[in-house]
């Protein structure tokens, strides 16, 4: 049982997790993280459809310098994709223009911090003490038959 206890708080952490960086949302499902699969109509379709953008700095910086993550929710589909401090500049300039292209910014729980709490969860024991474990004082007295 408590096993069964530890993975479904470990699979609550992870779902947390998921929604918490946006890979995945209540209203569009798991997130898209390219344009590979739409034509140049497509891409022009849903960047007319952007109903929202959100994005959120990673913990890690990386060396290319793409350190950001957009959200970019549409009438279809939701992206979530890797961004630079000019793509989020480039954002908030269109905002001008587009209360649309205004982006958000959230800040997400670090995945560091979610794992820490999984790793607790699993070294934390759950449950009761077992009876064989009693203090000395709330045991029987041993008599010695041998006397």
């Amino acid at each position: 049982m408590k096993f069964f206890i530890k993975l479904l708080l470990l699979g609550l952490i992870v779902t947390f997790a998921l929604f918490n960086h946006k890979y995945i949302s209540f209203d569009k499902g798991i997130s898209k993280t390219d344009f590979e699969d739409k034509s140049v109509i497509g891409v022009l379709t849903t960047v007319t459809g952007v109903k929202s953008v959100q994005y959120y700095k990673k913990t890690f910086a990386r060396e290319d310098g793409y350190n950001y993550k957009v959200y970019i929710v549409t009438t279809g589909d939701a992206y979530l994709l890797d961004a630079t401090d000019d793509d989020i500049k480039a954002f908030k300039t269109l905002g001008i223009f587009s209360s649309k292209f205004q982006p958000e910014k959230i800040s997400p729980i670090p995945f560091y911090v979610e794992v820490i709490v999984g790793f607790l969860v699993l070294v934390i024991p759950f449950g009761k003490k077992s009876s064989h474990n009693r203090p000395a004082e709330h045991q029987q007295p041993q008599t010695d038959s041998a006397q």
